[in-house]
Order: C-alpha cells, then sequence, then structure tokens
C-alpha cells in the first residue's frame, strides 16, 4: 500500500512538473516574439510595453500567476530529484549513457542556472538595478524607453556574453523539458513518438534563435537609436 502510495506521488509530481513546465514554456515564446519588436523600432516595442502597463491588474495577475506556477514547478523538480536520489543512495560504478542526451543528463545543473539568470535577467531590464548607468528616458509618446534600455544594454560586450551563455543555457533546458513533458503527460504514440522527440529541440531552436539575433543585432549595430 505504501509502496503503491509513493508512486502515486511520484507521478502525481511528475505530472505537476510536466504541467508547469508547458505553462513557462509557452510564457517564454510570448516573451521572445514580444521582443522581437525591437526590429520594427522605438515605437513599436515602447508602444507594446505601454500597452502591457495600461492594463496593471492583468499584469500583476499574469507575473503573479507565472510566478505561482515558476514556485510550483521548481520547488516539484526539487522533490522529484531529491527522491529520485533517496530511492538510490549510491551511484553506479560505471555510468553508461546510451539513450540519454546531454540535456537530459543536465537537467538539474540548467535548471539551475536558468534560474539564476532569469533573476540577473529581472534585476537587469526588468527592475533597472543592475546598470546604474541607464537612465530611465520616455520617447516622444511618453512612453518609458524600453527601446532605449535594450539598446544600451547590448552595446557591452559584458551583457552580450552573458546573455548569450544564458541563451544556450535556456536552449538545453527546453530542449529536453518539452519532449519530456509531452511523454509524462502521456502523449506517446508510436506513429507520434519521432514528433515529439523532435518538438523540444525545435522549439528551443526557434526560441533561442530569436533572442539571439536580438542581442546580436544590436550589437552588430543593426539596431540601433
Amino acid at each position: 500500500m505504501q509502496r503503491s502510495s509513493q508512486i502515486q506521488t511520484s507521478l502525481s509530481s511528475k505530472v505537476a512538473v510536466a504541467l508547469t513546465g508547458l505553462g513557462l514554456v509557452g510564457f517564454v515564446v510570448f516573451h521572445m516574439l514580444g521582443n522581437l519588436q525591437v526590429f520594427e523600432g522605438p515605437d513599436a516595442l515602447n508602444g507594446y510595453a505601454a500597452f502591457l502597463r495600461e492594463m496593471p491588474i492583468v499584469l500583476w495577475i499574469a507575473r503573479l500567476g507565472l510566478l505561482a506556477v515558476a514556485v510550483v514547478h521548481i520547488g516539484m523538480a526539487i522533490q522529484l530529484a531529491l527522491r529520485n536520489r533517496r530511492a538510490r543512495p549510491v551511484a553506479y560504478a560505471v555510468r553508461e549513457y546510451r539513450a540519454a542526451t546531454l540535456a537530459s543528463r543536465t537537467m538539474a545543473l540548467t535548471g539551475s542556472l536558468l534560474l539564476l539568470f532569469i533573476v540577473f535577467h529581472l534585476l537587469h531590464l526588468t527592475a533597472g538595478l543592475v546598470d546604474p548607468s541607464f537612465h530611465i528616458q520616455v520617447d516622444e509618446g511618453g512612453h518609458p524607453d524600453v527601446y532605449g534600455k535594450v539598446i544600451h544594454a547590448f552595446n557591452n560586450p559584458l551583457y552580450v556574453v552573458l546573455y548569450c551563455a544564458g541563451q544556450l543555457v535556456l536552449g538545453l533546458h527546453l530542449s529536453q523539458a518539452v519532449s519530456g513533458s509531452l511523454q509524462t503527460l502521456g502523449l506517446e504514440h508510436a506513429a507520434l513518438n519521432r514528433l515529439f522527440k523532435v518538438a523540444g529541440p525545435a522549439v528551443a531552436l526557434f526560441v533561442v534563435l530569436g533572442n539571439l539575433m536580438i542581442i546580436l543585432a544590436v550589437f552588430l549595430g543593426l539596431v540601433r537609436l
């Protein structure tokens, strides 16, 4: 009975991690698509940011909801990792990785690094606490100059390196997270296995390339003030 209860709890935790993970993936894709408006100029990006701020109740509900999803995802993932470690307290003398990919073997590491990167990103571009050299300005429409902040940030080689490294970590984590979540939720079929297997890398590549385009376009002067 106890063994059955433990298995049920473990399955419930895996489903929770999968569902919250897919929710976070959806936000990451939406966030990247919104930021791509930097290529349309300051009016587009600043207008997009202003549009979000003009709905404070909706914005804060979304933020708090996203925070709750992230807390559940991280908490359950840590719980699962600790449970797996307790179930196998003695490590294998020799590890043979046949089917496991680099992304799947490093999920705990990339997840931890990704959390640090997200905190840094929020302190940097959202709160503006990391780089005091940029003073918040407003554009011609009276909106906060988000476009100018992005241009200022990615003209600094240090931030370019940090953000590019963050994208590599994000890509590795997404690559396994999407495919693994679909399989955990039972969305697996002999005819669709190949599709689900490439879904993670495809989403990861889409997001990472989109973000890198922004970073490198600014750094190379293709997008400027």
